[in-house]
């Protein structure tokens, strides 16, 4: 079991980690969110559970984690400990710069949100969950020729959205 669990750590650790990030844009707080995904997932695995699509559970397991984190209190109205404070230099980004980029990603997640439902679920199983076009198209039932015209409306699509942005097409 044990050999199990450390295959699996080893294949997906990157892609759990990626997924929390992708919510929180933090990385000790992404880093907090994969170990309580890894962690549930020994629980299952010692309750004798089986997971039979390991990377798409721990990636679903970490997204709900994280929408939880940010949905938290701590998290809207939280305090910075003093020593955050005596760290701060000059080579600190400029506030005026974080308040740009913060508002930058708030225009993505709202352009995001704007895609609809089957959009972003492809999208996000794609890009964020790092599946390949078979796993896909085996999870959600579609031919793989099926889940590679979805992905290509979807960018498409996504692509109209983030052009007033300031997104250019390549």
């Amino acid at each position: 079991m044990q050999e199990k669990f450390l295959k699996i750590y080893s294949m997906h650790r990157s892609a759990v980690w990626l997924a929390a990030y992708s919510r929180c844009f933090n990385f000790e707080v992404a880093n907090d969110l994969t170990q309580e995904a890894f962690l549930r997932y020994w629980r299952e695995l010692t309750l004798g559970n089986v997971v039979t699509y390991e990377r798409s559970w721990l990636c679903k397991v970490v997204r709900n984690l994280a929408e939880d984190y940010c949905k938290s209190s701590f998290y809207k109205y939280g305090t910075m400990a003093p020593e955050i404070f005596e760290k701060l230099d000059s080579h600190t980004i400029p506030p005026e710069l974080l308040f740009e980029q913060a508002e930058l990603f708030c225009k993505f997640n709202l352009t995001l949100g704007e895609l609809n439902l089957n959009d972003r679920q492809i999208l996000e199983m794609r890009y964020t969950q790092n599946c390949r076009i078979p796993e896909i198209a085996k999870q959600l039932g579609l031919k793989s020729a099926a889940v590679k015209m979805r992905l290509f409306r979807a960018r498409t699509r996504l692509a109209h959205f983030l052009k007033p942005l300031g997104f250019g097409l390549n």
